[in-house]
């Protein structure tokens, strides 16, 4: 049960949620008994945010019960003009709380769903900062890849401090615990933020991080040499429910999401640089917001990883493209598929392969975003560059124009 200043968040069944203003009389009894009653729903079985449901099926990630639907078209068309309009008296639900009792309570007259209240929060910035850490608390992980995968990656559900809040394409600091060489407190760690601002349980209160535990693999004695191990991701990867963890931000100006919901937009990634993208995707095809009522360009994912077992949500991502025609996603398996020439295919060779209809997205207004190792963008300015040639462009021009018109955007480590 979640309780904001402006709602009560009810959890019905194994997949409801209802929303009830808070000035509603015995509001928070009601839920109470609700959620009581109700110990054993979807939600509250996920735990963290964990995927539980069988994999390939949306019913995790789509929340398409968690609302009260009415007067859908108004939101719809009024696009990023909505203003919500107040809580409606006319309408009302009788609410069993018990075999014997019933409550009645007024419903909205307009479109509210369970995520509303965090639809106007502008661009949360420095809630705490690096040097003043908040605490956080670990509320489960799991292990995005199977074990044919090289390394290790985890999907890792935070608490956050109450009032703290971010917005998706930002990042989030970590402290790992402990202290440096020189005794002092290790740095912040950054990373990009891989949940929606309603987080993987829809409460406005959990943050999501995609961790690939850091790992030095020594040539001499070949195996993992674990005094170079990365502090805080291997602190992270191993956390257990209930640690506490210390954390800074959110910062990010620039990985965000178009304000036109008619833009195209492409997502370019390698491994974990996938986690903002799983942002964007949740909240564009799968919660029930006006984010995704509004959207009507296309997204197209390009993830780049080296075998099968390392795709990361592969599960939610089957599960999105089986509900929307507006998501396109390829894969660049690069110790499995080839390119053109007959080499490993990465992003870049996808890119460069179907560099028609990049261009011609580009052109018409569509925006990209990089996200990944460092490494990744060399190759892939190089294949834009041959691209642009082909076809008689400028590449220094093309790029300027792109970057003044906020059309490309780069966070790569």
């Amino acid at each position: 049960m979640t309780t904001t200043a402006a709602a009560v968040l009810l959890l019905v069944g194994s997949s409801h949620a209802f929303l009830l203003p808070s000035t509603v009389p015995n509001a928070n009894s009601v839920a109470s008994a609700l959620f009581a009653a109700e110990e054993k729903s979807r939600v509250a079985q996920v735990g963290g945010g964990l995927p539980l449901d069988p994999p390939g099926t949306p019913e995790h990630f789509d929340h398409y019960d968690a609302g009260m639907f009415v007067n859908t078209n108004a939101r719809v068309e009024a696009g990023v003009d909505y203003k919500f309009s107040g809580w409606g008296t006319a309408a009302s639900t009788s609410v069993s709380t018990t075999d014997t009792d019933s409550t009645t309570v007024p419903q909205p007259s307009k479109l509210v769903e369970a995520q509303h209240w965090l639809e106007d929060i502008g661009l949360p910035l420095n809630f705490a900062k690096p040097a003043a850490p908040v605490q956080a608390t670990v509320m489960g992980r799991i292990k995005l890849i199977g074990d044919d995968a090289p390394g290790d990656i985890q999907h890792v559900v935070l608490k956050l401090p109450e009032g703290m809040h971010y917005v998706e394409g930002q990042s989030l600091s970590v402290i790992p615990p402990g202290l440096a060489d020189n005794g002092k407190p290790y740095k912040p760690r950054l990373y990009s933020i891989a949940s929606t601002r309603y987080g993987d349980l829809l409460d406005g209160n959990t943050v999501s991080l995609c961790v690939r535990r850091a790992e030095f693999w020594d040539s001499q004695t070949n195996s993992m040499d674990p005094t170079k191990a990365g502090v805080c991701s291997k602190f992270l990867s191993s956390a257990q429910p209930g640690d506490v963890v210390s954390v800074a931000g959110p910062v990010g100006k620039t990985m965000l999401l178009p304000e036109d919901p008619s833009t195209n937009i492409i997502m370019v990634a390698t491994g974990t640089g996938v986690a903002p993208f799983r942002a964007f995707l949740h909240r564009l095809f799968m919660e029930q917001t006006l984010a995704r009522h509004a959207f009507t360009g296309e997204a197209w994912l390009i993830l780049g990883v080296p075998v099968t077992p390392g795709l990361l949500y592969q599960e939610e991502l089957d599960a999105m493209q089986a509900t929307s025609k507006q998501l396109k996603i390829d894969y660049a398996i690069s110790r499995e598929m080839k390119n053109q020439q007959g080499g490993k295919l990465y992003v870049q060779d996808v890119l460069a392969e179907q560099s028609d209809r990049l261009l011609e997205q580009l052109e018409n207004g569509a925006v990209i975003y990089f996200c990944g190792l460092k490494g990744m963008m060399p190759g892939i300015l190089e294949s834009l560059e041959s691209v642009c040639a082909s076809r008689n462009l400028n590449f220094a021009d093309k790029m300027k124009d792109w970057k003044a018109n906020h059309q490309w955007h780069v966070e790569v480590y």
